[in-house]
């Protein structure tokens, strides 16, 4: 029976499959149009010494990859009964396993049945295997979007509770294609004298178009009537212990979300004392054999965009030289780990008298004042240069923060320096904030940046401290390449 939910799985399949036949079609064209280059100015190489019809018999690789993939329960979970969706990190750290073990097995059969691999080149399976691992999500998301346009696959829930949990979770699942999930409605209450006590969530949740279902006594009833077997609570814990029971008589898969704060679950594993199930949370940050791990891969990565970008470090100070006038450089004062302050090295993509600008604008225009108190930034900031504005939006003015994280004093990956007037933005969370060195990108940047409102930054930082591990770094940094490529959130 084909269920939104395996129309979902067939859709990730096919996205799969056409992402390895893509990987493998440019690793072998490519290295064979790199060979017929090397030829054609006469240099002597065996590159390309092979026609890319030879690779065809390759072709099975597209199932052992959908294998492996079901293997590591990249496919909703359980591929004939789909569920909620890993973290995206967590997607991609399998699908890099998986890509790996793929790649490895056509390896070994070369060996085994050829005991060579003259032929065919080991140089198409490595490229073959990092476009796979790094493509494979994106022609996922493409795949989600489609989906998500067109109404399909989104596997029906009911929501039981509600608060600001409940809201949220709402409002993400019908903004994002990512999860595929469609709340069809909503239970609260335990059907006592009076009925159910309704909340202003629970009215923003009416507002949203969810319908109100009946109480907690009728979720099992009335989701059987449905055929809808995923439930999300959103519930206090008592509760959701009293309700257990119940929920499991008929739900296949049961998402307990009782707050809306960060909490600490990447990495997380269930464990058992007795009987008595919990949840063991890993805080990595804490670990001094990771911490060290992060900042030689930040040092690593750091040094590598250097090299990379050698070229704008020449071009833009002459440009910034040549469009306006004051210094190159500019150091914002900002706070670093712990709250010390520093100075983080930008780019100058601002008129030299740009404070004096800014106590103009925000005393002549009420609406800027009010953007300005809501979120530090101005849409149309008439401080910034022409060229800045380029610098901004194509976030080339934050080079030279490289060198704060050969000093030390930043990350490459991290949440965002801030001044001390945000401190109070951050509430109770700033203590955990500034435990950690901040960063040139992070969770923020990727996750829409300037787009996004200030509550909803503070959440993705605290998140970050909590969540992080390599693993989130390598995919905030594969996010960040395609958030600055778009221009993404940038001002």
């Amino acid at each position: 029976m084909f269920t939104q939910g395996r129309v979902r799985v067939i859709a990730l399949a096919a996205a799969d499959t056409l992402c390895i036949f893509a990987s493998w079609a440019v690793s072998v064209c490519g290295y064979w149009l790199l060979g017929r280059a090397l030829h054609h100015i006469g240099v002597d190489t065996p590159i390309g010494g092979y026609s890319p019809a030879d690779y065809l018999v390759f072709w099975p690789v597209a199932l052992m990859f959908l294998s492996f993939n079901a293997l590591f329960d990249l496919y909703h979970g359980n591929w004939m009964y789909p569920a909620a969706p890993l973290s995206p990190v967590e997607e991609m750290r399998r699908m890099f396993g998986s890509s790996a073990l793929t790649h490895l097995a056509v390896l070994a059969y070369l060996v085994f049945a050829y005991q060579t691999t003259v032929g065919h080149s080991r140089v198409v399976i490595l490229f073959s295997a990092l476009l796979t691992a790094f493509g494979a999500q994106s022609f996922r998301n493409w795949a989600r979007w489609a989906m998500f346009k067109l109404g399909a696959g989104q596997m029906p829930v009911v929501l039981a509770g509600g608060g600001d949990a409940a809201v949220q979770v709402v409002e993400t699942l019908a903004k994002s294609p990512y999860y595929g999930m469609k709340v069809v409605g909503w239970f609260e209450g335990t059907g006592r004298p009076g009925g159910p006590r309704r909340t202003a969530q629970d009215k923003t949740l009416a507002g949203l178009g969810l319908e109100y279902l009946g109480t907690l006594r009728d979720i099992v009833a009335e989701s059987k009537k449905r055929d809808i077997k995923m439930l999300l609570a959103c519930m206090d814990e008592r509760l959701f212990r009293h309700q257990m029971e119940d929920f499991a008589t008929w739900f296949t898969y049961i998402d307990y979300l009782p707050t809306a704060k960060a909490f600490p679950i990447f990495g997380a594993r269930a464990v058992s004392f007795d009987g008595i199930g919990g949840l063991e949370m890993i805080n990595q940050g804490r670990m001094r054999v990771r911490r060290f791990q992060k900042r030689v891969l930040d040092d690593m990565f750091a040094l590598v965009a250097c090299i990379v970008f050698l070229p704008a470090f020449i071009l833009i100070p002459a440009a910034i030289k040549l469009t306006s006038r004051g210094p190159v450089f500019y150091r914002h004062r900002r706070l670093g780990r712990d709250g010390r302050e520093i100075r983080v090295w930008k780019f100058r993509s601002m008129y030299a008298d740009a404070d004096a600008r800014l106590k103009a604008i925000l005393a002549a225009d009420p609406a800027a004042a009010r953007e300005w108190e809501s979120s530090y930034k101005l849409k149309r900031d008439p401080r910034v240069t022409p060229f800045g504005r380029f610098l901004r939006k194509t976030s080339l003015d934050e080079l030279p923060q490289f060198f704060n994280v050969f000093s030390g004093e930043m990350a490459l990956i991290g949440p965002r320096p801030i001044v001390e007037g945000e401190v109070e933005r951050y509430g109770s969370s700033y203590k955990m904030f500034s435990s950690v060195r901040p960063g040139i990108t992070g969770l923020w940047q990727v996750s829409g940046r300037s787009d996004t409102d200030y509550a909803r930054r503070v959440a993705l930082d605290s998140y970050y401290v909590l969540n992080w591990s390599p693993w989130m770094d390598v995919w905030i940094l594969v996010r960040t390449v395609f958030s600055v490529l778009l221009m993404r959130g940038a001002r």
